[in-house]
């Protein structure tokens, strides 16, 4: 295979470094607290799409260089090795060593600014299973019973990041807001 950086990768990542979808691959505890707040939001009206929940440390590796050479956040030659990841971030020359990064990060489809203004993390929740990215719509005002049994009125609003009711019914199930970054949601906002 290919070392250097490149959409080849993502294929990479598919097969050795897995990202699943699926609630059941969650810390238990979390997951609970997930199963409710989604239920509540389904039940009001919205539709919830969930894009990953547990990730393999290797893809958040990918993730985490892709997405800071890509946005030139850093030098290619700035990224750390990883131990079971035989890639080459540095091409030999910026404009490829870039291209080969945008396309991971396009292919990868990771939130790029106005989305998240933050890098995927490299120790993110998701590792452990405690983490969601999920999209969340609805037309209108919804109304969502809280983890209390109150009746909360939800306008949509397309950023996510600043729809602070809806961040405040989420917390009332254990599922905190990250407030950077669109479609993630996890145990601690982080």
């Amino acid at each position: 295979m290919d070392k250097l950086s490149g959409k080849h990768w993502v294929t990479w990542a598919d097969t050795h470094a897995k990202n699943s979808k699926e609630l059941t691959s969650l810390n238990e505890s979390f997951k609970t607290d997930v199963d409710a707040f989604i239920g509540a939001l389904e039940k009001a009206g919205a539709t919830v799409s969930v894009n990953a929940t547990k990730r393999s440390d290797r893809r958040a590796y990918l993730f985490h260089w892709s997405w800071k050479i890509a946005l030139e956040k850093c030098k290619p030659s700035d990224a750390d090795l990883k131990v079971g990841v035989d890639i080459q971030w540095d091409h030999g020359n910026l404009a490829k060593s870039l291209a080969g990064a945008k396309e991971m990060v396009n292919s990868f489809r990771l939130a790029v600014p106005p989305r998240s203004n933050v890098a995927p993390s490299l120790t993110s929740n998701h590792i452990a299973g405690n983490a969601v990215d999920m999209t969340i719509t609805w037309s209108g005002i919804i109304k969502v019973q809280n983890k209390r049994g109150k009746e909360i009125s939800i306008p949509f609003d397309n950023n996510v990041n600043t729809n602070s009711v809806l961040h405040s019914v989420g917390e009332s199930f254990g599922v905190l807001k990250h407030k950077s970054d669109a479609p993630h949601w996890s145990h601690n906002g982080r």
